[in-house]
């Protein structure tokens, strides 16, 4: 137990600082984020219609079916994660929270690993990055075919988790070396 959670803690650590250099880089967001046009503006009027913290979908639902579709078809379309009051950008409680989101995942993939007992190197890497990238392809690019997320945005955020998840199938992969069978005595 003691290396699983110690493989676990160390990909969760390297996890962390992979993830802090991929979202501080400016690089990814240049390619897909958009300028709005009056940004104050924008945010004044989401103040004004939007009174709680929440989600919010515009098109809101409809009790009548036809009207929903025809607002769908008529557009725009957006999902809007909203916090009224803002927060601070890189608040060390979320940096906390999410050092602790990772470190839960890596347990979870090493407690995988510790029930699989595969005996090769390859294949601890292969299982916790098939698994990874199963995750991926499940969440992020779902969220593409139901909730007309942009393609650009979910392809950056499943190719950062994918490569995620390799290097962190290569970390518990080397660390996390099953026991070596007993030989029995002849």
């Amino acid at each position: 137990m003691i290396r699983t959670l110690l493989g676990s803690f160390v990909a969760a650590v390297v996890l962390f600082a992979f993830g802090a250099a991929f979202w501080t880089c400016p690089t990814p967001y240049a390619y897909i984020e958009k300028s709005s046009q009056g940004s104050e503006a924008l945010a004044k009027a989401l103040r004004e219609h939007l009174p709680n913290d929440g989600l919010y979908l515009v098109p809101g639902r409809s009790a009548d079916a036809k009207e929903e579709a025809e607002a769908y078809r008529r557009g725009p379309i957006a999902t809007i994660h909203y916090r009224k009051e803002g927060a601070e950008a890189m608040n060390p409680g979320n940096l906390v929270l999410g050092f602790l989101h990772g470190w839960f995942t890596t347990l979870l993939l090493a407690i995988t690993l510790r029930l699989a007992n595969l005996q090769r190197f390859g294949q601890r890497l292969l299982l916790v990055t098939l698994a990874g990238v199963a995750v991926v392809n499940y969440s992020n690019l779902g969220d593409g075919i139901y909730w007309f997320q942009p393609w650009p945005w979910l392809l950056l955020n499943a190719a950062y988790n994918s490569v995620a998840m390799l290097i962190v199938g290569a970390i518990l992969g080397a660390i996390l070396r099953p026991a070596k069978a007993a030989v029995p005595a002849a």
